[in-house]
């Protein structure tokens, strides 16, 4: 667009911005700890239904959007791609205010030093910026205008776009040339929005942006950066819980062929080699001892996350669930260690030179990189660069953990770009995991059929502490994530849900849909318990605990929608179990109905129709995708995935000993949309956690026995008596 006036009016006020987003989390729960149970019981109820803003404070046009000489836009996007398709999102909502077609938009990322930069997750992308895109890109339309007004000589007021043209009478001009031609701007006042009915893409299917080039191998992952000059790196860690170096010998190492340089650190060394292949040849010539605590075993991970261990902490209590008279019904649920698994393992490409560094990277959270970075160099974030490639999947593995401070050490010794790439090994045994949960809940039922009191204990580790330490002493254990979804969100006079959390010698954080997986498995097979227990169906006694709030009759709706959809009520034959489930995450409503088979002692997943109320839907086809995508994943999970722990180190060390869903195991999937009010939420998290209960009570349906254990398959071969239950 050419150069800003540094004196002219802003678009955006500081003020709209912060009515818009409010404080930060921290901030508030700082702010509130002033009392602990009530506080925090209250603070939880806040945080499961809070809208997570962005973190964007930056409303500069220049620095979201470029009009090129072809007279395309190009905007850089403050989220990162990682196949959940929201550069096609972004560009719908940016083409809807710029008055240009869909194909004249380009997405690309932002870098950290050119551009806006956001972290990614908590499904967040589309409904934290689906105003703010809007209303820069509504600002340039208004800034290319008023500059044609001055240009001309007229009244804004006669002015007009359309297809990147402006026009006043018979004047007209296409941005790219107005761009060219002016040198001086003006930033025009933030307009009125057009209204969803004035919409021309949003709401309607759009194929993805990325789709032709991703098949032609275009896009530029982690793998892809090629730099000249560039160099490899491999770096040797501990395959032990917090093991740390106790003698080493790498003079081999430094004599083999194509080997730049040998570091050596506290806690690993690292190789720079002329190829990845001499550098990691090199590597399995080092010999190190490990200091370290042995013995550690997944047993000891499940007695010490137990109800009654660790930091307690209530954050949901109503009504007095003591007072109620009547059976009670139990079930404890479990859930193992989960590994991400993406495809792509994590890799950095570091290039240091003199006092700046760039780093080309398959990452979610970009800050906390630069600031990781930073810290470990003493290098000015204002000199970290990061720029991020396509991501492999993201899954919330690539938000922290990462190997941008060991790529960048390493350039800086030899002087060079160096490429680190994690190995699949060190994937799974250097990442960080889900931790394993234990949950106990209690019921009582009234005469005909009505929930009465309903209680949830749920034993975890934490999953959120590494990105926010602050919030650890405030909090008492973290139900932000690893309890986000534990309580109890159906109409239900008397409730108590409580966290039990327990520290773990390995690290813990983020995992798809976080802790609504584990949560939603134990909540929803409890209620298809409660359900044959009083002897009701079990979609109308969901409907029948629906209550009255705005957001739980959404879920009435969605729940009648794919009854009616799934033919629920319709007859089924002899060897079909069919089941249900649904959660809310984050004002996001997800509902699944699972049919399956036994086939030769193995749990078959035939058929899935999942229906999803993400609110306002800015692409329908995108959405279909990530829900696919999801209850794929999910499937995986729910059947086979388990992580085991033997003398301290994970056992599982790539796909040969980690079991993930085939393609054999994909079965008919149906997705339901449905717009249940006109803000958008997330997509990306919500339907993964409906799908373990759905299959769990499938098979309860088929088989009359009770899997309250993950993964379902292997609790299913074992045939535990255990898991036949009253119910």
């Amino acid at each position: 667009m050419g150069k800003s006036n540094s004196n002219s009016k802003k678009g955006f006020s500081r003020r709209k911005f912060l009515a818009r987003t409010g404080t930060g989390l921290v901030g508030t729960l700082a702010l509130l700890y002033f009392g602990r149970s009530l506080i925090r019981r209250e603070i939880s109820g806040f945080v499961a239904e809070m809208e997570f803003a962005t973190d964007i404070d930056n409303f500069d046009t220049n620095m979201w959007f470029e009009v090129n000489a072809d007279n395309t836009i190009t905007l850089k996007s403050p989220k990162v791609e990682m196949g959940q398709g929201i550069f096609t999102g972004f560009a719908m909502l940016a083409a809807e205010e710029l008055d240009i077609t869909l194909e004249n938009i380009k997405v690309v990322h932002a870098s950290s030093l050119n551009g806006i930069i956001s972290n990614t997750g908590v499904s967040n992308s589309t409904s934290s910026l689906y105003v703010i895109i809007r209303e820069i890109a509504a600002t340039l339309r208004e800034t290319l205008k008023l500059a044609a007004s001055k240009l001309w000589g007229v009244n804004i007021t006669t002015i007009a776009t359309k297809d990147g043209v402006i026009t006043s009478g018979t004047k007209s001009i296409t941005y790219a040339e107005l761009a060219k031609q002016t040198t001086e701007w003006i930033a025009a006042e933030l307009p009125t929005l057009r209204p969803a009915s004035a919409f021309k893409y949003v709401g309607k299917e759009q194929k993805r942006f990325d789709l032709l080039d991703k098949v032609l191998a275009k896009p530029i992952y982690g793998i892809d950066v090629d730099l000249p000059e560039m160099v490899y790196g491999a770096v040797l860690y501990s395959p032990y819980f917090n093991g740390k170096i106790k003698s080493i010998d790498f003079s081999k190492a430094q004599k083999s062929a194509g080997v730049l340089s040998v570091v050596e650190e506290k806690e690993w060394v690292g190789i720079v080699a002329n190829s990845r292949y001499a550098a990691e040849t090199a590597l399995s010539s080092v010999k190190v001892t490990w200091d370290y605590i042995p013995n550690y075993s997944t047993n000891d991970t499940e007695k010490a996350i137990s109800v009654g261990n660790g930091t307690e902490v209530n954050i949901q209590k109503t009504g007095d669930i003591d007072k109620i008279i009547g059976e009670e019904i139990v079930a404890e649920f479990r859930t193992p260690i989960g590994f991400h698994a993406g495809m792509e393992p994590s890799i950095v490409v570091a290039d240091y030179k003199k006092d700046k560094l760039t780093l080309y990277a398959s990452v979610q959270n970009l800050t906390f990189m630069q600031s990781s970075v930073s810290e470990a160099l003493g290098i000015d974030t204002d000199k970290i660069d990061i720029i991020p490639t396509y991501l492999g999947g993201g899954f919330g593995r690539r938000a922290f953990k990462h190997n941008a401070v060991e790529a960048a050490k390493l350039s800086k010794v030899v002087g060079k770009p160096v490429q680190l790439l994690y190995t699949r090994k060190q994937e799974f045994q250097n990442g960080y995991v889900r931790p394993n949960t234990q949950h106990i809940l209690k019921g009582k039922l009234s005469k005909n059929g009505q929930i009465l009191s309903m209680q949830h204990d749920l034993a975890t580790g934490p999953m959120a502490f590494m990105a926010m330490p602050a919030a650890e002493p405030l909090l008492g254990a973290d139900f932000i994530v690893a309890g986000h979804g534990s309580r109890i969100t159906y109409d239900v006079p008397n409730i108590n849900t409580t966290i039990w959390q327990n520290s773990l010698p390995f690290e813990t954080s983020m995992w798809r849909g976080v802790g609504m997986f584990a949560n939603t498995f134990a909540i929803e097979t409890f209620m298809d318990i409660l359900a044959h227990k009083a002897n009701i169906d079990p979609l109308k006694f969901r409907l029948n605990h629906c209550g009255d709030t705005a957001q739980l009759k959404r879920r009435e709706k969605l729940l009648e929608l794919l009854a009616e959809k799934s033919g629920w009520f319709n007859p089924k034959p002899t060897d079909i179990g069919r089941g249900i489930a649904v959660c809310d995450d984050h004002k996001t409503i997800s509902a699944a109905v699972v049919e399956v088979k036994i086939e030769e002692g193995y749990i078959k997943v035939k058929r899935v129709v999942q229906a999803i109320d993400p609110g306002k839907v800015i692409n329908p086809e995108g959405i279909r995708q990530q829900v696919e995508g999801a209850t794929m994943m999910a499937i995986s999970a729910s059947l086979y995935e388990k992580g085991t722990i033997e003398d301290s180190q994970f056992v599982e060390t790539n796909f040969h000993s980690y079991k993930v869903a085939k393609l054999s195991d994909t079965p008919e999937i149906e997705v339901l949309i449905y717009e249940g009010t006109d803000k958008p939420y997330g997509v990306g998290e919500s339907p993964i956690s409906p799908i373990a209960p759905a299959i769990a009570n499938a098979v309860f349906d088929l088989t009359d026995i009770r899997l309250l254990s993950l993964p379902l398959q292997q609790v299913f071969e074992k045939g535990n008596a255990e898991n036949k239950i009253d119910a």
